[in-house]
């Protein structure tokens, strides 16, 4: 469809979209035509002009890491709309741009999204956005961000680069930008360079992005002026056609080699996001039973439960349809796949420090002695699980870019490293183009679970490779508000302070001995020796991006999480600057 017509049609309407078939049951499509509903109008207030001066810093402030991420919807009073068509418009633009600038000349770039109601809105601004640029633009409709990614370096691929429109977890009302090169996907400055062009393009056209009818009208204006029809590709099915080959491949069944999950059932939750596909496009065609699978349908309202793999409603909800299909194997989805966990066949959920054991026992099979890089906040039981498999833990920062980057400067530095992953889910593999890809973590424990069956004679499951994971007695997590608008800096005071104050021995007690960790990459770690061989652990370290202090404690015996948040307050309330801090979740 031309970009003007579909823009046009998503301007007329904006919502629950019409019934096509995705390879699986009868389902919402995200991306394409849409029948009236709602009028977009209804979810877009009035609001005056920014002033020309305002334009870069209202760009500025969609920048959430290495992603975009904004408001798409306005679904709650006073929830003001940031990332508007014109802004996606501008920002898909400034990424041609900043592909030129980086050498490519024939720029093409394939544009797909999760199952957000305002994709239909911002799907044909971003392609007219490229098309204005002079880009070729490919809509590829629903797709995941690993396969993004994959539609890049696919063999035979013409696309430079690659753009999947999603928030990940966020709610129905956010909608955001990923982008990716060959490379992979972009970092913080680059996504900043890309937003600063963005600004600069916006206002040269003097678009008020404030005023949701001149904003839109832009954009089909500018859709108009370019006659060129974006190609389509079926970029999913070419990804699970490449996801089936590696399973073939990885298991080698000898009775069954082209369909080796025969007799396998597993239930997938997709949380009615992007991964449904896994189960009707992957794991079905190679003879699994994924009858006890649910919310495969893509709908952007996310009816059932936050897609989201740390959310315990989420894994509560995979457990329960592991348990009622008695399946062998659980697995669960985040909206746009680059996150996933595991359910074993007992109901076991097998996320965070769990999951990251899991692929660290698959991967040290194979790579003996490789480093596992994991984010900060991880149990000191995943340190000895790791180390008893002849493993090197790296215990880094926060932020799943954060963990594959220093993997992949590992490696460059000659340090075999070939698994970095967070608590969240999030994870990247070496022999996987360091992607951060949920489909590619499910696989990889699939294929270790047949492969334990066939070894074994079909007893075995995933649940023997954790048998010996220590795991703590309490664990927590509590965020400090910083009611300071210089919050950098009165946090970084405040994290300071802790790291004396344990330094000079006042955490420790008659019962319990306090000690900073050795290495530490962000805030501070302490070490506490709960007696008989017990320790647990409390890290104080400031947000990524928000006025937040976070601690997180774990402790080996009951009682104690409590005895260590007890001991942190204390700390917290003669704090010199103890009222520029919401204490209330450590009162509770």
């Amino acid at each position: 469809m031309h970009a003007a017509a579909h823009l046009q049609r998503s301007q007329h309407a904006l919502v629950a979209p019409k019934r096509q078939t995705y390879g699986m049951k009868s389902v919402r499509a995200p991306c394409s035509r849409s029948r009236a509903v709602t009028p977009v109008t209804a979810y877009l207030p009035p609001a005056a002009p920014p002033a020309s001066a305002d334009v870069a810093q209202a760009f500025k402030r969609l920048q959430n890491g290495s992603d975009v991420r904004g408001v798409a919807l306005a679904v709650n009073p006073g929830n003001a709309i940031t990332l508007t068509p014109a802004a996606a418009f501008f920002i898909a633009a400034g990424f041609v741009d900043w592909l030129r600038s980086r050498g490519v000349t024939d720029v093409k770039v394939a544009v797909g999204c999760d199952p957000r109601v305002s994709g239909p809105l911002l799907m044909p601004a971003v392609l007219a956005g490229l098309q204005s640029a002079g880009a070729a633009a490919v809509d590829v409709g629903l797709s995941t961000t690993p396969a993004m990614f994959y539609g890049i370096i696919a063999p035979g691929s013409a696309v430079t680069g690659s753009i999947m429109l999603t928030a990940s977890h966020m709610p129905m009302h956010n909608n955001g930008l990923k982008f990716f090169t060959a490379e992979g996907g972009l970092g913080k400055p680059d996504i900043a360079a890309i937003l600063e062009g963005a600004a600069a393009k916006c206002e040269a056209a003097a678009v008020p992005l404030g005023d949701s009818i001149l904003d839109a009208a832009f954009v089909l204006r500018q859709a108009v002026k370019t006659p060129a029809t974006p190609s389509s590709w079926p970029l999913l099915s070419k990804y699970a056609e490449h996801l089936r080959h590696m399973i073939v491949a990885g298991i080698q069944h000898p009775q069954t080699p082209d369909k080796p999950l025969t007799g396998l059932k597993i239930a997938v939750d997709a949380g009615n996001g992007s991964g449904g596909f896994f189960a009707t496009q992957v794991l079905e065609p190679l003879g699994a039973d994924v009858s006890g699978s649910q919310f495969l349908e893509p709908d952007g309202t996310f009816p059932n439960h936050i897609p989201n793999p740390e959310n315990k409603a989420a894994m509560d909800a995979a457990v329960n349809a592991v348990k009622q299909s008695g399946a062998d194997l659980g697995i669960v989805f985040d909206t746009d796949v680059d996150r996933s966990a595991i359910v074993g066949s007992d109901g076991t959920p097998i996320n965070s420090n769990r999951f990251i054991a899991l692929m660290a026992a698959i991967v040290l099979q194979e790579h003996p002695g490789s480093t596992i890089v994991t984010d900060s906040v991880t149990s000191n039981g995943l340190t000895t699980f790791i180390e008893q498999r002849g493993g090197k833990h790296f215990r880094f920062k926060r932020g799943y870019k954060n963990v594959i980057s220093k993997g992949v400067e590992l490696n460059k530095q000659g340090v075999d490293c070939e698994l970095m992953m967070e608590t969240s889910g999030h994870g990247a593999m070496r022999s996987n183009h360091y992607l951060d890809d949920g489909s590619h973590l499910a696989l990889t424990a699939v294929v270790a679970f047949v492969r334990s069956r066939l070894a074994s004679g079909g007893a075995a499951g995933l649940g023997e490779l954790l048998a010996d994971l220590q795991e703590p007695a309490e664990a927590a997590e509590y965020r400090i508000g910083i009611k300071d608008p210089d919050f950098k800096s009165v946090g970084s005071g405040v994290l300071q302070a802790f790291h004396d104050w344990v330094q000079a021995g006042a955490g420790s007690s008659s019962s319990s001995s306090w000690s900073l960790e050795q290495v530490n990459h962000e805030g501070w770690r302490v070490n506490v020796n709960e007696g008989a061989g017990k320790r647990g652990w409390a890290l104080l370290r400031q947000s990524l991006h928000d006025p937040l202090l976070v601690l997180n404690v774990e402790s080996d015996v009951p009682g104690g999480e409590a005895a260590i948040r007890g001991n942190v307050l204390q700390f917290f309330t003669k704090l010199q600057q103890a009222q520029a801090l919401d204490l209330a979740a450590l009162q509770k």
